[in-house]
């Protein structure tokens, strides 16, 4: 690294501790901490990671089989389901862009589905794209996609029926294996959850809006 790249420093940190410190943008100097319960998702795990004062503890970490990939996977499920005109072989990297472009958490499915069948057109969106083959274009509505597929982090049973424990119990599990001490901290975080105080989500997918207030 210093040879080849003539590097005159380097920090090797964990990614969990680095977002709590990302987060002090948003903080006053007084509110700036390194305790808290980062939620760290991929494309393939999403791990539950609790920081107390900077330092990782490793043996209460937990880690869930629901992530990036397999909100695309239902999202694309979803889409072939309604039969929407989209190509084949285009199915998944369309899946990918709704995924990215268009979804978010609700607090409350039952009034999500309301929302969209009184008042459709303010909240269906479209998506365009081009076929592969025949380079012209398609277009879809996406509407209850928007947030079902993000919706599997809270029911995950939805997507895979061997793992049916919500993000939130996963959580609060990670948050009673701390030792004692730490926990109070930590449940304050989570109670602090309308303004985001200290629970970070970490996604290379995209973090999908309300997260962190649904938790």
């Amino acid at each position: 690294m210093f040879e080849s790249f003539n590097v005159p420093g380097l920090y090797i940190a964990v990614q969990a501790v680095l977002a709590l410190a990302a987060s002090w943008t948003s903080r006053q100097v007084g509110e700036r901490t390194l305790t808290g319960t980062v939620i760290d998702s991929g494309d393939g795990v999403t791990h539950v990671i609790p920081v107390a004062e900077g330092y990782v503890i490793g043996s209460c970490i937990k880690h869930i089989p629901i992530a990036g990939r397999d909100i695309t996977y239902f999202i694309q499920q979803l889409l072939r389901e309604r039969e929407v005109g989209i190509p084949p072989e285009q199915s998944l990297e369309t899946a990918k862009a709704v995924k990215e472009r268009f979804s978010y958490v609700c607090p409350d499915l039952v009034k999500e589905f309301n929302k969209y069948d009184t008042d459709g057109s303010k909240w269906i969106k479209q998506y365009t794209g081009i076929n592969a083959i025949s380079k012209k274009e398609f277009t879809i509505d996406v509407g209850y996609e928007r947030f079902l597929g993000p919706e599997i982090f809270f029911h995950p049973e939805f997507a895979n029926p061997d793992f049916t424990q919500p993000i939130s119990e996963v959580v609060d599990e990670v948050i009673q294996n701390c030792p004692i001490d730490v926990r109070r901290p930590l449940y304050k975080v989570v109670w602090k959850y309308q303004s985001c105080n200290r629970i970070v989500c970490v996604a290379s997918h995209g973090i999908h809006l309300g997260f962190v207030l649904f938790l």
